[in-house]
């Protein structure tokens, strides 16, 4: 993703999770009237699809991740960057991706002074080095939302990178369309409320929860927005789920449906990359 490859790759999440990524955020103020942060102020994600290279593996992946960082946080622009992989477990569509690759800045402007200066920076000649295991035809960019439940504080972060293959976090990715008119505030505000519900659940009060508006996508119909729910791991999301059925969540849910329907979903692992 050389900038003058037109951003083909960059080394570095769904999701999830977050997990990762500390964006903008939905509160609830001492008045219990709901605060929103104004649109505009979510961080800067790009999204890369890619494909592994016959006999690649996940460690090779997670090593490239981590010198592209280092060499990117180098860069101007760069050095409040973050960075996650994300491996799928379970996708909805034959040959969807072999894995996702996020990298997240705190600004648009940070993002846009960062591949101003890419061209020639450590970065872009580790990309090439990467090649030999990975490639990434096409990426998206999107502006992502963090959502705080009312009144809870916010889980600890406890993933990092360096974790082996196996111990990352789970994300589920749900592809959304909104319905009718339905803004962004609303689907925000709505995402709150399922929060603070899902988080009295067992196995909930660990979840995370993130929106994320497109700004740019490679193709005609991508999704008005994508929802991306962070557990733990494996066991924590599997309980969620075990008691989801006939849940306070679920009337949340339902409620939303006025506002938007899941169109897609998938499920990964997901590593948060730090710079060696």
């Amino acid at each position: 993703m050389n900038a003058k490859r037109c951003t083909t790759l960059v080394l570095a999440v769904l999701v999830m999770a977050g997990m990762m990524m500390g964006c903008s955020s939905v509160t609830q103020g001492r008045t219990g009237k709901t605060e929103v942060t104004p649109l505009g102020a979510g961080k800067a994600m790009q999204v890369w699809r890619g494909e592994l290279n016959d006999g690649a593996t996940e460690e090779q992946v997670l090593e490239h991740a981590q010198n592209w960082l280092a060499g990117a946080k180098k860069v101007k622009g760069g050095e409040n960057l973050e960075m996650y992989v994300k491996f799928p477990v379970v996708v909805n569509a034959t040959g969807e991706v072999d894995l996702l690759l996020i990298l997240v800045a705190p600004t648009f402007k940070e993002w846009g002074r960062f591949w101003d200066a890419y061209g020639d920076s450590d970065a872009a000649d580790q990309e090439v080095t990467s090649q030999e295991h990975i490639v990434f035809p096409n990426s998206t960019m999107w502006e992502s939302f963090k959502v705080n439940a009312a009144g809870e504080a916010q889980p600890a972060d406890s993933a990092a990178a360096g974790a082996t293959i196996g111990k990352g976090r789970t994300v589920q990715w749900l592809k959304c369309e909104l319905v009718g008119d339905a803004t962004r505030k609303q689907v925000l505000e709505q995402a709150q409320k399922w929060l603070a519900a899902a988080r009295t659940m067992k196995g909930g009060k660990n979840l995370r929860l993130f929106v994320n508006f497109p700004v740019v996508v490679n193709a005609p119909r991508n999704a008005d927005l994508i929802l991306m729910l962070v557990a733990p791991n494996f066991e924590e999301w599997g309980e969620f789920k075990d008691s989801y059925g006939e849940s306070a969540v679920r009337d949340v849910e339902k409620a939303g449906e006025k506002i938007l329907v899941i169109s897609g979903s998938a499920m990964w692992e997901a590593f948060r990359v730090e710079d060696s």
